[in-house]
């Protein structure tokens, strides 16, 4: 952390400012709720409603189906056979309301006392009667709210779908949520990027909630998380999908005003699954697979190279065979996945639970590739009556994620791409291009440790049927282990090089996240058509970052694998960071006739990275949700439900902790003492960007229910943008300046249908089609005398071009001399013509990210036994930098390429691109289409299920992965760098990263 002299530390600071508030806040909402506890303390007259919930079509139980009574906090899920129980009910009767994500919601008064309830659910595309809590104060049905919010369904796509994390879970599955994935690696991870890239210099990622609870949400950990670490390990990966009920998201400020600061890409809200009122459920489920390294021989290239004055070429195959006969073993081999999972869930009328554990055994393609995890998650709901509930939420993981070398150490994939026709005849080659593939095992050791704990408490208190209030105070942290290290193996001195002599460099992070949330609001009915309700909220953000860190060079014997045993170079390092948030909110929502809402909201923040000078944020919010089939002139009786929504919103993102300080770097001063040096000037007056939002859209649900059709669109802009301003060298200081200038948008549509075109007892087909398309662009920079930044090597942000465009001189015209030379050589002028490359400017080659993207999904259901699914998803209309070929005609000289080694017979482009160093013909369109997933599901016969002393069990097999629609020329269109290092240099590249692997599965699950 850098020093700071004559500027208050701003963490600090706010931590005075704010003293006690936390703790005053949280004494007042305990005396709150106590005495809310107590006016609802008399004891209710025991009562109890049960019965089951069934498909209108199928006649099928429907799971995980929300049972509830009206303004109280009693409730219950269904089991695997439908069945729901709900006690501690008043009265003689009383209503309920059932509601499943894809099904209508119903509404029905019942007799208390009642057991046999039979409750039909009808299934629609689009329901506007799901219940959503995020964006919002409190539980909202989507009719009520004036923005876009996509619902994953995770309970249901888990049981039939082969996703094994939680990023695999929502790929696809919502629109504008581009999943980026670096490499095929065991535990690795994918950046996020929700409706584009809105930001110059922070962070593009969404925040991650799990029920309820602020969550570490960093997409790029790990030993290789900086310069260019394609297989980054992913925060977002800790929780098992098994353990989740559906995953909500929504995608911009219009929607995420009330998250305030750090909010402007979007909110991910995780909601885990809760146990039922009943008998205790066991239940079980072993997964066993295994993946592999699709068709490798298709997808390396052949090189070349002049071996006795002749042009000889070697390919992956004779390559495979050459490691195989020296060997035994094949450069890559199939992984063996298993996973095996234990829930149970149950409870009373009062509590209801749900535990489960998780064991993770995953093998990759390459021995040094694996992933051995353990995880645990304790969910309990308390519900003393029918006015308070109490919920906890628990969960724990740990385990290891041991990483393979790439990139810059070489390793399988490098050794392999450089494959070298010239080393054939060495036997410490036999054709690799640098050392043999085990010999990498041998020396290079990295992985991550990891354990984190996951915490809330949420207590729901309805003391009258016009206020509820609610607070939850929950806690994140991470602590983990990165290493990146070489053992010392003295034999291989001679072939790996100084790294065989060992090394090790270790980073121990803590990670801690907390969260104080509280909302209350007042519903009150001016008429019997005129409903108002009115949010006020709280909350309090914490969140602290601490590593140690030390390592050096050449361990004095082998063996020897601590840091203490390390002999040259030794380093060491400490840092802390912290950050705070405090936020007030209110919101207004009026509703008439419950078909018209208006809401109208304001959130004020105050966050410790903001300058001195800055003082408060403030974020409005305004939306109309309109559901105009409910209205009395609506005759259109093809169209069972329409909605129009609009809705506009601001959000913003802080500062990095230090670019409003002035800093200072310790030195060694006059006489050997301590001093400081000018590091950073700062900026007292820097404040957040702002992101500012406006979308509109509509919902339709057509033909009885069959047709579901969603569409929206958006215009997003960022204000404020935070960029580095160069500063006077008079001034002393070395470092830019962080100001408040520029500003990027991003506008685009997205839609949705869904369809069920066949619907019956023997057959039904739901299928669906989802599709969004994004344009990028940086309206100015607002620094004068500035026309462009580059963010890394080809790439830059300039007005009235996308982020991160690429940018480099474009040859179109050569010709080859005898002698193998380009001449006569021609470039792109910018204008449509073309001039000699010499005085050529750099021109704009394309997007780094995809602005189309979409999936399609189908699912047949045969005898409501026999599921079919399959998702296909693409990404349209992005250029990336081919890395491979880059390295295979560069790296080595001479180059492995034809057209360098054959320059007779060479493209003249690409030799005079190579002969130049343009390497412009290098960024290509990596546009692709995959056959994501497919599976065949089968619910066993009861009769078979009770035999194994069961009361249900199915089998799934499916695949992933495995089929790629593309142009794309290098081994994998979705590969690329995701360091922390790299926004722009990294960023859509794709460069000896293992490619996305293909996997087959087969899971039994046993509910006991």
């Amino acid at each position: 952390m850098p020093l700071t002299v004559g500027a208050p530390n701003r963490t600090s600071l706010f931590r005075v400012r704010t003293r006690g508030k936390p703790q005053i806040l949280l004494r007042t909402l305990f005396i709150a709720g106590a005495a809310s506890v107590m006016l609802t303390a008399a004891a209710a007259a025991q009562g109890v409603v049960a019965g089951t919930v069934t498909d209108a079509d199928s006649h099928q139980p429907v799971v995980g189906a929300q049972v509830s009574i009206p303004n109280t906090t009693l409730g219950s899920l269904t089991d695997e056979h439908g069945h729901f129980h709900i006690g501690s009910v008043r009265g003689t009767t009383t209503q309920l309301i059932a509601r499943r994500i894809g099904y209508e919601s119903l509404m029905r008064s019942v007799t208390v006392g009642d057991t046999t309830i039979s409750l039909v659910l009808t299934s629609r595309p689009m329901s506007l009667s799901e219940v959503v809590v995020t964006g919002t104060p409190g539980g909202a049905t989507k009719r009520e709210i004036g923005n876009a919010v996509t619902t994953v369904d995770a309970a249901a796509i888990t049981k039939i779908a082969p996703v094994q994390s939680f990023q695999q879970l929502i790929a696809g599955r919502a629109p504008n949520v581009t999943i980026m994935p670096g490499t095929g690696e065991i535990g690795s991870g994918a950046k996020i990027r929700v409706r584009g890239t809105s930001s110059l210099g922070l962070g593009q990622v969404p925040l991650m909630y799990a029920d309820g609870v602020r969550m570490d949400n960093d997409q790029s950990t790990g030993p290789e998380n900086q310069a260019f670490g394609a297989q980054t390990i992913s925060r977002w990966n800790d929780i098992d999908p098994e353990d989740i009920e559906r995953v909500e998201i929504i995608k911009g400020p219009s929607a995420a005003t009330l998250y305030g600061t750090e909010a402007s890409n979007g909110v991910l809200q995780i909601l885990t699954k809760t146990g039922q009122s009943g008998p205790t459920q066991y239940s079980f489920s072993v997964q066993q697979g295994a993946n592999w390294f699709m068709n490798p021989q298709g997808r390396f290239p052949t090189n070349y190279d002049i071996v006795g004055g002749n042009i000889e070429s070697i390919d992956y195959a004779q390559l495979n065979q050459a490691y195989k006969n020296k060997t035994g073993d094949n450069i890559f081999n199939n992984g063996w996945d298993q996973k095996y999972h234990l829930g149970i869930s149950g409870g009373s009328d009062k509590m209801q639970y749900y535990f489960a554990g998780v064991r993770e055994l995953n093998n990759g393609v390459e021995p040094s590739n694996w992933l051995d995890r353990t995880s645990g998650r304790a969910n309990v709901t308390a519900t003393p009556s029918d006015k308070f509930k109490v919920s906890a939420h628990l969960s724990y993981i740990t385990g290891r994620t041991h990483v393979s070398p790439e990139a810059g150490y070489g390793g399988r994939m490098w050794t392999t791409y450089l494959m070298d026709p010239a080393t054939v005849s060495d036997p410490n080659y036999i054709g690799f291009g640098s050392n043999l593939p085990y010999q990498y095992d041998q020396v290079y050791d990295m992985y991550q440790d990891i354990n984190r704990f996951t915490g809330s408490v949420q207590i729901t208190n309805d003391p009258w049927s016009w206020f509820s209030h609610r607070l939850t105070i929950g806690a994140d942290q991470v602590n983990s282990m990165d290493v990146e290290g070489a053992n010392r193996v003295d034999s291989l001195v001679n072939a790996v090089g100084s790294d065989a002599l060992g090394y090790r460099f270790q980073t121990n992070n803590t990670d801690a996240f907390r969260t104080f949330d509280y909302s209350a609001t007042a519903k009150f009915n001016a008429t019997k058509e005129l409903n108002f309700a009115t949010s006020v909220g709280a909350q309090y953000y914490t969140k602290r970052y601490e590593y140690v860190m030390g390592g050096g060079y050449i361990f004095a014997a082998q063996g020897l694998q601590s840091v203490g045993s390390l002999t040259q170079g030794l380093t060491q390092g400490q840092d802390v960071t912290e950050n705070r948030t405090l936020g007030y909110y209110a919101q207004e929502q009026i509703a008439w006739k419950d078909r018209r809402y208006f809401t109208l909201a304001l959130r004020s923040d105050k966050n410790s990275a903001f300058g001195v000078n800055y003082g408060r944020a403030y974020y409005p919010k305004a939306s109309v949700s309109w559901v105009l089939s409910d209205e009395p002139f609506w005759h259109a009786s093809w169209m069972n439900s329409f909605r129009f929504r609009a809705a506009y919103g601001e959000t913003g993102q802080q500062p990095n902790q230090f670019d409003a300080l002035r800093t200072y770097a310790p030195t060694v001063g006059p006489g050997d003492q301590p001093a400081l040096t000018p590091l950073s000037l700062g900026n007292a007056s820097l404040g957040p960007e702002r992101g500012k939002e406006f979308e509109t859209g509509f919902e339709a649900s057509m033909f009885h229910d069959r047709l579901g059709l969603e569409f929206t669109y958006y215009n997003k802009r960022t204000t404020n943008a935070i960029l580095d301003r160069q500063v006077a060298p008079s001034v002393g200081f070395a470092l830019d300046q962080f100001v408040n200038a520029g500003q990027v948008s991003n506008k685009g549509v997205e839609g949705v249908l869904r369809a069920t075109p066949v619907q019956g007892d023997v057959l039904t087909w739901d299928a669906s089609f989802s599709m969004s398309y994004n344009k990028n662009n940086i309206d100015n920079l607002g620094i004068p005398g500035v026309d462009f930044i580059t963010p890394g090597t080809y790439q830059r942000d300039q007005a009235g071009y996308p982020v991160g465009a690429w940018f480099e001189r474009k040859v179109v015209s050569a010709t080859i001399d005898p002698d193998g030379t380009a001449s006569n050589i021609m470039c792109d002028n910018g204008q449509g013509g073309t001039v000699d490359c010499a005085d050529a400017p750099k021109v704009y080659l394309g997007n780094s990210i995809p602005s189309t993207e979409g999936a399609f999904t189908s699912t047949i259901t045969l005898w409501g036994k026999l599921k079919l699914y399959g998702l296909v998803d693409f990404q349209l209309n992005q250029q990336k930098l081919d890395g491979n070929r880059r390295i295979v005609c560069y790296f080595e000289i001479g180059g492995l390429c034809k057209d360098i080694v054959d320059p007779q017979h060479a493209d003249p482009i690409v030799l005079a691109s190579f002969q130049e160093s343009y390497p412009g013909f290098l960024i290509v369109n990596s546009s692709f289409a995959k056959l994501r997933e497919i599976s065949a599901s089968y619910s066993l016969p009861e009769t078979f299920a009770s035999r194994l002393h069961a009361s249900a069990a199915s089998i799934t097999v499916a695949g992933r992965n495995l089929h790629t629609w593309t142009d794309y020329k290098g081994l994998e269109p979705e590969a690329q760098f995701l360091g922390s290092g790299t926004r722009g240099s990294g960023s859509s590249w794709e460069q000896t990263a293992l490619p996305i692997l293909s996997s087959f599965v087969a899971t039994l699950n046993i509910t006991f």
